[in-house]
């Protein structure tokens, strides 16, 4: 995690992350708690698609879904001061993670496998699978495997939020953003 960011210019606050790690819900949270709006890239694609990401991915595939998603993040410093929460794969392409460096601070909501497993159970059918031929137990530690370094390397800072509700990590968040993080 370089911080070559001047984070003084820095407008937004965004949050990336594994799929099923609450970085939609947190962001809301946030965004109420620090009076900013609340952006979603997964919502800003599907505006873009005119459909649902499910939908598009399973007849267009991955490689078209990243490239509409580019052009989204691509987008992104057109908005006004605001939370951000993003897919869990935009930081796959290399120019998508220095833009979300460029755009604001970065949060990576660090949950363990473990964790991720449950809440995609219960959330899978609005969730394109990316590994078919596996069992959803496994693609979720191989996409962690892959992704947890492209995280750890877009991020300012990473919470750790295995065990903490919605609520404590927006304090640590604001905690962060307050120059206070070990309070």
């Amino acid at each position: 995690m370089s911080d070559s960011t001047d984070l003084s210019t820095a407008f937004s606050i965004l949050l990336v992350g594994a799929r099923g790690a609450g970085k939609t819900t947190i962001g809301h949270a946030l965004a109420r708690t620090l009076d900013l709006p609340f952006y979603d890239t997964d919502r800003l694609v599907e505006e873009k698609l005119g459909e649902s990401i499910p939908s598009f991915w399973s007849r267009e595939g991955e490689e078209a879904f990243r490239d509409v998603e580019k052009r989204v993040v691509e987008n992104l410093p057109a908005l006004p001061m605001a939370v951000i929460s993003t897919g869990g794969g935009i930081v796959l392409l290399p120019e998508n993670r220095r833009r979300l460096r460029e755009i604001g601070r970065v949060f990576y909501i660090r949950l363990r496998p473990e964790t991720l497993l449950p809440r995609l159970q219960n959330s899978w059918g609005s969730r394109p699978r990316l590994m078919q031929e596996v069992s959803l137990e496994e693609e979720v530690r191989q996409v962690m495997v892959h992704r947890d370094p492209l995280y750890f390397e877009v991020a300012h800072h990473v919470i750790d939020a295995d065990g903490f509700g919605i609520f404590q990590v927006v304090q640590m968040i604001q905690r962060y953003l307050e120059g206070k993080p070990d309070l």
